[in-house]
């Protein structure tokens, strides 16, 4: 008896500020593709320039799914993600395209990837599909200055007021606060006990902080892929992609 084939799946994560959401946006337009955002602030409305959401220009070229789920302020998990996921995962397969899951979430990614078993601890169950997942690990040297550079064009594109009108619409301090790197520095910097020089430079670190985080996480993923030279992402990426999807 022939085993039966599960339906395959792309996963693009990586690093912070490593060009996930390019990337993805390339691969969906080349493989018939739709996007799942896996980013664990994206999911709410209103969180735009500081988590890096893609513009809506940007979601006019593919579709995109998970963004703007919920309202700031609100509660959401791995365990909500996952049911959204699978969900939306299934609707684009039946519809005859391909899921591209994309973002630096690992414990979103991972919950589908291992197909987590929240009835038992969170523990790997059997995954429900067939999965290519691609880690874009660029080293620290080439992150460093797409961060400070990131920080900078994010100020200038008015993340601070975006914050200013989160807490003026009843989002709590403590809850972006509990976002952390951003919103966290935001709100510090609102409430004055940082000046926008030590802001500058405490969230760059931090931020370098978060991508030394997910490096470790991402090595412990399970038959991924790691790419580890940016100047060749996008092709190694189309080429990975193109034999997984041709080979049965």
């Amino acid at each position: 008896m022939s085993k039966i084939q599960k339906p395959k799946i792309i996963s693009l994560v990586g690093l912070t500020a490593s060009g996930k959401s390019a990337i993805g946006i390339q691969l969906a337009q080349q493989f018939n593709g739709e996007i799942i955002s896996c980013d664990s602030r994206q999911i709410y409305k209103g969180l735009d320039i500081g988590t890096a959401k893609v513009t809506k220009e940007e979601q006019k070229l593919v579709p995109h799914h998970l963004l703007d789920v919920v309202e700031a302020g609100g509660e959401f998990n791995v365990f909500d993600f996952q049911k959204l996921a699978y969900k939306t995962i299934d609707d684009i397969l039946r519809r005859g395209k391909l899921p591209i899951l994309v973002g630096g979430t690992g414990l979103y990614s991972r919950s589908i990837v291992q197909g987590y078993s929240f009835e038992r601890a969170a523990t790997a169950g059997t995954p429900r599909y067939d999965v290519l997942q691609i880690c874009l690990m660029p080293p620290k040297e080439y992150i460093r200055p797409l961060v400070q550079q990131r920080i900078d064009n994010r100020l200038k594109q008015g993340m601070i007021e975006e914050t200013r009108e989160l807490l003026e619409q009843g989002v709590s301090r403590e809850w972006l606060k509990s976002l952390g790197l951003e919103y966290l520095w935001n709100v510090l910097y609102i409430e004055g006990n940082v000046t926008l020089d030590e802001y500058r430079k405490q969230l760059a670190t931090k931020t370098m902080q978060y991508a030394k985080r997910q490096r470790t996480w991402f090595k412990k993923e399970k038959n991924a892929v790691y790419l580890t030279e940016p100047e060749t992402f996008l092709q190694q990426c189309l080429e990975r992609v193109d034999k997984f999807i041709k080979h049965c």
